[in-house]
């Protein structure tokens, strides 16, 4: 089991007093992932509701010529599996480690016990389906772009954060390869549209962000309303 403190850091199991968190801890199944290993499969039985205690996962789709189609990503303190625990159904996408990661399984009837008993977690919960949906349908506009830098633009201005409306960010940048799946391009292609960001003065590396200098003109290429110069040669 791992300690308290870090069960106390996930979503789900937040304001829950600590005999209770020791009794959850005690039912879950704890397991270290490597960087790019399947935490679980698409159509396997969901018997588990997954929670990321350290590292980064990514929810992935396979498309029609079988490439990996990037659906979300996890945090610390984050989750999933949650559909599998409501319907019983198998799981509907895949889990992937982007770096080493450890995962929490709780039994689906501790899950249960979970959602009928602790009222804060199934607004958690609800909210997530919210944003969820919301997110398949970002996602649906995406990848219906006919132009490859508009796909590319509108995943970094999806995942773009507005703070205090002063700064607009992108923090904990995906990498180049996962802006590739959900964008479905090339990761050279990642590259060359994220340095065209950066020499039209857009965008601002900074170490694992971006500063959007530019709001409004990165929606509108997101948009494909407007194009910038690329180079051609890859970084």
């Amino acid at each position: 089991m791992v300690s308290v403190e870090l069960l106390r850091k996930q979503k789900l199991l937040q304001g829950l007093d600590e005999s209770i968190l020791i009794d959850l801890g005690n039912s879950m199944r704890f397991e270290q992932f490597q960087k790019r290993d399947f935490v679980f499969h698409k159509g396997s039985t969901g018997d588990a509701l997954v929670m990321l205690m350290s590292g980064r996962l990514q929810i992935i789709a396979l498309s029609e010529d079988n490439r990996e189609v990037g659906l979300s990503f996890l945090e610390p303190g984050d989750y999933c599996g949650e559909l599998s625990i409501i319907d019983g159904l198998p799981r509907s996408a895949s889990a992937i480690a982007t770096t080493e990661s450890m995962v929490g399984f709780m039994p689906k009837s501790r899950a249960q016990w979970l959602f009928l008993h602790h009222p804060p977690a199934v607004e958690q919960l609800l909210q997530k389906l919210s944003r969820s949906i919301r997110q398949a349908s970002q996602i649906r506009s995406v990848l219906g772009m006919t132009r490859s830098y508009a796909r590319i633009y509108a995943v970094l201005m999806n995942a773009a954060q507005n703070q205090n409306g002063a700064l607009t960010t992108i923090e904990n940048l995906p990498t180049q390869q996962a802006i590739a799946i959900m964008a479905n391009v090339s990761r050279e292609t990642v590259s060359r549209a994220i340095q065209a960001l950066i020499a039209n003065g857009i965008v601002q590396k900074d170490f694992k962000r971006l500063i959007v200098r530019q709001p409004a003109l990165l929606e509108k290429l997101s948009k494909g309303e407007v194009e910038i110069q690329i180079s051609r040669k890859a970084e």
